[in-house]
């Protein structure tokens, strides 16, 4: 699996590079949702669930399609005209817009793709924003809407916030908030977390402060 969602009725669902599958833990069935049940493209490389219990999926290399399948109505939108995405990574998904970590066919072209909710909460492709850094960004570690305006960017270069209200085309619009590279993981909220390679670092009172029970070895999270 590349990602795991839980729907309201203890549906587990999946994204693999095969297919969206679908797990019923009261009767312990496995199901795989493919191209018969209405999805264009089946190698998945991320899940996320919106409000109303809909799975949206991105797709892996080399198509970066946006799919969102309803389990009790089918495929219900499909984003496939975004030709210079060839992966989406991440998704997050708010009250009136929604975004999506992205790469492109080069190691240099990544970014973030917002779009907007129609009436029925279903997204419209708006814009992209890859000027998030004056440095080059090659990496998007990790992707987080906070509050449903925040948008916080974790990258090979630092952590990044941009504002809805901003312009985000615009490398000054976005600030950094963690300057070391060794960043793959950021927690929002009053005491912000960010983990790192090898530990965890806490923000408090302006400043990162070193968890002093950290210093775990293995794979980052």
């Amino acid at each position: 699996p590349t990602g795991i969602q839980i729907a309201a009725d203890g549906t587990v669902y999946a994204s693999t590079s095969g297919g969206l599958l679908a797990f019923n833990p009261s009767t312990e069935e496995f199901n795989f949702i493919k191209t018969e049940q209405g999805l264009i493209y089946l190698d998945l490389s991320t899940i996320e669930m919106d409000g109303q219990g809909r799975l949206w999926l991105g797709g892996a290399y080399p198509n970066g399609y946006l799919q969102v399948y309803d389990p009790d109505n089918g495929l219900v939108r499909k984003i496939t005209h975004l030709d210079e995405v060839a992966q989406i990574k991440l998704i997050r998904i708010g009250t009136q817009k929604a975004y999506a970590a992205y790469e492109g066919a080069t190691s240099s072209d990544v970014g973030i793709l917002e779009f907007d909710l129609d009436k029925s909460d279903l997204p419209d492709y708006h814009d992209y924003y890859t000027n998030i850094s004056t440095e080059t960004i090659t990496e998007i570690r990790d992707f987080d809407l906070f509050q449903d305006s925040i948008l916080y960017v974790t990258t090979d270069q630092g952590i990044f916030v941009g504002y809805e209200s901003d312009n985000l085309k615009l490398s000054e619009s976005w600030n950094i908030v963690y300057e070391e590279k060794n960043a793959r993981q950021f927690l929002p909220g009053d005491s912000p977390i960010a983990l790192l390679d090898s530990s965890i670092l806490y923000h408090k009172e302006g400043n990162w402060v070193a968890d002093c029970a950290s210093g775990f070895t293995g794979q980052a999270i």
